[in-house]
């Protein structure tokens, strides 16, 4: 079986505190998509998220999501372009403004940094990158990190800074999007459950996609695909890795009522 190691990370398990807390929550609480809201460790400081990207699909729906979930966070929407950037802020509200930015330029990112607890880097794509700017800014200015990365170089790139990020107590979190992060999530719950329900441990996972078109994701998104498409896929077969050619190995998948059987490829 192959499975695309592309941004593979360590899969992560959600805390069973985080899920004996949401089942506890109340139902008058006020929640967002299901999810309670996110109560402040300090209610009284006033905390500052920056999200690198803000202005595109996937920055603009983090901040968004952000705002709901914790309407008391101050939301710093970082992006080059001001008439996009105030667009977000007019519909984020008043706890959110605008930083005009460009991760290339480190100065002005340290700058920007420095005046917030926590950066939320979605400004992609991360293929091709040739350094880990953002999180190397973070670093100097000890603020506190995340990424959306989807790609195996930029990943090892950044942990390979952990011993840096460590010295200076910053916390740094890399491929946190929604694949390798959520996709990853997601096969550890599944391999935990088949445990509890005694049902041995999985050999194979496979995980597909399909999306229509573009599906409103965004130019970003859209050249990562590209990008994908020019690189060979590094996968696994029985455990031992292999390089194949991208747009092969197609299979028909059954995503089931609306969108029904689909072709997809290696990517």
């Amino acid at each position: 079986e192959r499975v695309r190691e592309r941004g593979m990370a360590r899969a992560l398990l959600l805390h069973p505190s985080y899920r004996a807390t949401v089942r506890a929550s109340s139902s008058s609480e006020t929640r967002y998509d299901g999810v309670p809201e996110v109560k402040l460790s300090d209610p009284t400081k006033k905390y500052r998220v920056l999200v690198l990207g803000g202005t595109g699909r996937v920055g603009g729906s983090t901040a968004t999501a952000l705002s709901k979930l914790c309407p008391k966070l101050r939301i710093v929407v970082g992006g080059r372009n001001r008439e996009k950037g105030e667009a977000m802020v007019a519909k984020l509200g008043e706890n959110s403004e605008f930083a005009q930015v460009d991760i290339n330029d480190t100065k002005m990112l340290e700058t920007t940094l420095r005046d917030v607890d926590l950066v939320v880097h979605a400004a992609g794509p991360f293929q091709q990158a040739p350094q880990c700017t953002v999180l190397e800014a973070a670093i100097n200015t000890k603020t506190a990190y995340i990424d959306v990365c989807d790609d195996t170089t930029y990943a090892f790139r950044a942990k390979s800074l952990a011993a840096e990020a460590v010295a200076a107590n910053v916390p740094a979190i890399t491929t946190a999007g929604i694949y390798p992060g959520v996709s990853n999530v997601m096969a550890a719950e599944l391999v935990a459950a088949a445990r509890i329900e005694d049902k041995g441990t999985p050999e194979k996972l496979r995980f597909s996609y399909y999306t229509a078109g573009t599906g409103g994701a965004g130019p970003t998104i859209l050249a990562t695909s590209f990008l994908l498409l020019g690189e060979e896929v590094t996968a696994y077969k029985q455990g031992e890795k292999v390089k194949l050619r991208p747009y092969t190995g197609m299979i028909n998948v059954d995503f089931g009522k609306g969108i029904r059987k689909r072709d997809v490829y290696l990517l």
